[in-house]
């Protein structure tokens, strides 16, 4: 029997990428999966897609949340709360999987006995165009040289979320803080990290990434680089990134949001 893969996507008010999103995961190679929709409080026509979706496939659960508490660390906490299998994976309601995502990552995951495998993507617009690579790894070619993936994780986020396919444990916990929305997966990887999880990068674009005007994550921004610099506050106070990478990495930061404010 194939190993059981829990995919987990928070929902609020998606419903012009939802049905997309949906299928991408149910049209999938690898089968043996269970779809947990969170509906994150959506006040628009997402119910009414989510149980469309759920009368027609019995993978699929429903989590209705009655409250929204801003951002996608909650609805993902509650679906990890039910999930029952052996690995976790996450898309967001506007992102599209490739059908052999599952299939190649579950095998890849196996074989090399990671902890995590994460991967790379394209690029896509608001009609699901392609438009290029998502440029997610520019930084990381960059220091890959010169320091370990350890100290990497702490300039930039290397790991899309959406990619991810991850063994389940019970340390998987986002940041529910509301001043680290969009940072929360950011968080969770640094730690993951530091304390000995193996992440492997599997060297295929298997993700079509939504690039448009309602993406939560604007990380390559001033509101951005200031949550960067809130959340490297947070691992200093909690001792899970050394002094040197703070300042430095905090002194990146500082430097991309003056350079943000002199071109504007």
């Amino acid at each position: 029997m194939k190993s059981l893969v829990s995919v987990i996507i928070p929902i609020y008010n998606a419903e012009i990428y939802l049905e997309e999103t949906i299928l991408s995961v149910l049209n999938q190679t690898y089968e043996n999966f269970e779809l947990i929709l969170v509906n994150h409080n959506s006040n628009d026509n997402s119910k009414t897609i989510i149980e469309k979706y759920q009368q027609q496939d019995k993978r699929i659960k429903v989590i209705t949340l009655d409250v929204n508490k801003g951002g996608p660390g909650y609805p993902r906490n509650e679906g990890i709360k039910v999930a029952t299998g052996e690995y976790i994976a996450f898309i967001d309601s506007d992102d599209v999987w490739l059908s052999e995502k599952l299939e190649r990552q579950v095998q890849f995951l196996q074989e090399r006995e990671a902890d995590v495998v994460h991967t790379l993507a394209y690029s896509i617009d608001e009609k699901s165009n392609i438009t290029g690579t998502f440029m997610n790894q520019r930084v990381y070619n960059k220091f890959k040289y010169f320091f370990s993936i350890q100290s990497i994780i702490y300039y930039t986020n290397f790991i899309n979320i959406n990619s991810v396919l991850m063994k389940k444990d019970s340390n998987i916990c986002f940041s529910e803080d509301v001043n680290l929305v969009a940072m929360e997966d950011w968080k969770l990887w640094m730690e993951s990290i530091l304390n000995g999880k193996k992440v492997i990068l599997l060297e295929e674009k298997l993700l079509n990434y939504r690039i448009h005007n309602l993406s939560a994550s604007k990380r390559e921004s001033d509101i951005g680089y200031r949550k960067s610099l809130h959340l490297l506050s947070l691992m200093l106070l909690e001792k899970k990134i050394p002094l040197r990478h703070f300042i430095f990495s905090s002194i990146l930061n500082l430097f991309k949001i003056a350079l943000k404010n002199l071109r504007s």
